[in-house]
């Protein structure tokens, strides 16, 4: 294992690391910005008809890769969590289902040459379920867990998640 540089930031007179200061995002903010990231990756490849073919691959690699990060930290750190909520349980059931039929899509997009005409189709039928699940995850799962989860959970989550990220960046 290779040894990781960080820099260092100075909060409140004391040293943190990069890494450490990213955990500091709130769970919520930190699920935002993933949900932001993704959302540009899909305007610019849905954004010009005329896009080269390498430049689509390398957009759709990119949405792959955000979503598949993205699902499997809510998957393995949040929903677990969340799931125990009695006012939760039924949205995260809901969730780990929209994120099925996202991969499902993702797959199947991922399975056809960028030229075929069914491509754009599933790319916009992604983005579609994406969207949906934004809204539905920051309209009611996110106002569910900031009261059912105590705030220690929420920074442990945000730490997992953004370690688990961190990982994946460095591997």
């Amino acid at each position: 294992m290779t040894e990781q540089k960080t820099s260092k930031k100075s909060v409140g007179g004391r040293s943190k690391s990069t890494s450490q200061a990213k955990s500091d995002l709130s769970l919520f903010d930190l699920l935002k910005r993933d949900h932001e990231n993704v959302k540009g990756l899909f305007e610019q490849i849905q954004g010009d008809g005329d896009m080269e073919m390498e430049s689509r691959e390398d957009l759709f690699s990119q949405i792959e890769e955000e979503l598949q990060l993205h699902m499997g930290g809510e998957e393995r750190f949040f929903y677990p969590v969340l799931k125990e909520s009695e006012q939760a349980h039924d949205k995260v059931l809901e969730a780990y289902e929209e994120h099925h039929v996202a991969r499902t899509v993702l797959g199947e997009a991922g399975d056809l040459d960028k030229e075929d005409e069914r491509w754009e189709a599933k790319i916009k039928v992604l983005n579609e379920l994406v969207e949906h699940h934004i809204e539905e995850e920051e309209g009611k799962i996110f106002k569910i867990a900031k009261k059912a989860l105590a705030k220690e959970q929420i920074q442990e989550i945000a730490r997992q998640i953004q370690q688990l990220k961190d990982q994946r960046a460095g591997a």
